[in-house]
């Protein structure tokens, strides 16, 4: 009776081992995401302070949660220090590349070119190469204005459309972006004619977006109509 009552014992005490953690990361996790779409930031920040948290989650995980609060936020200069701590921490690889693409997307939308290329030259060994190529086109195009990778979009943008099915909703901001970015490159060489043949679809795909904008500005300054 002894034994089976021990072995009931060790059994209840795995499982409560087993599950409690599960359930409380699940817990934790759900009050994060609630506090963070509510734009509840002091209670966010004290949830990742807590303990419940700190058994739950690593600290590199509670530290990227409160970087997602901070760029929630637009504070720039708490994101600066944020991306510097990430940086700072012994963390894996695929971590790294986790921290090097959301950094140089977000100096990329702030058209901080050195702060991007360090995010650049930091993840270039952890970043997958598709993703890196990527990242280096959209820097070059994007930040340094070069016209060196008109042939590498127009191949992503084969991979991606074949130029004469219709384009399902979901496709056409892709297929947009690739678009501008080609026609931006040729705004770059004052090649009217070549930019019209790319911005034209892009103005139609990208209808609503920033995108829009940006392609009506260039040809407004380039006398276009």
């Amino acid at each position: 009776m002894s034994k089976n009552l021990n072995l009931i014992i060790i059994v209840i005490m795995t499982l409560v081992f087993i599950f409690v953690p599960i359930i409380m990361k699940k817990v934790v996790w759900k009050k994060l995401l609630s506090q963070l779409d509510n734009e509840q930031y002091d209670e966010f920040y004290k949830t990742l302070d807590s303990n419940a948290c700190k058994f739950s989650y690593q600290a590199f995980n509670r530290e990227y949660m409160r970087l997602s609060g901070y760029l929630a936020q637009r504070n720039d200069a708490k994101i600066e220090e944020q991306f510097d701590l990430l940086k700072n921490m012994r963390i894996s690889n695929k971590q790294k590349a986790s921290v090097a693409s959301r950094g140089f997307y977000y100096y990329l939308e702030k058209g901080k070119i050195k702060k991007a290329e360090g995010m650049l030259s930091y993840g270039k060994s952890y970043i997958d190469e598709k993703s890196f190529k990527n990242m280096q086109i959209q820097f070059s195009i994007l930040m340094k204005k070069e016209a060196k990778y008109i042939k590498d979009c127009k191949d992503i943008l084969n991979g991606m459309w074949d130029g004469k099915s219709e384009l399902d909703n979901n496709k056409k901001f892709p297929v947009g972006t690739i678009q501008y970015l080609i026609g931006l490159q040729y705004s770059y060489l004052k090649d009217v004619d070549h930019m019209m043949e790319y911005f034209t679809p892009a103005l139609e795909n990208l209808a609503g977006t920033p995108y829009e904008e940006d392609i009506r500005r260039i040809m407004n300054n380039l006398h276009v109509s």
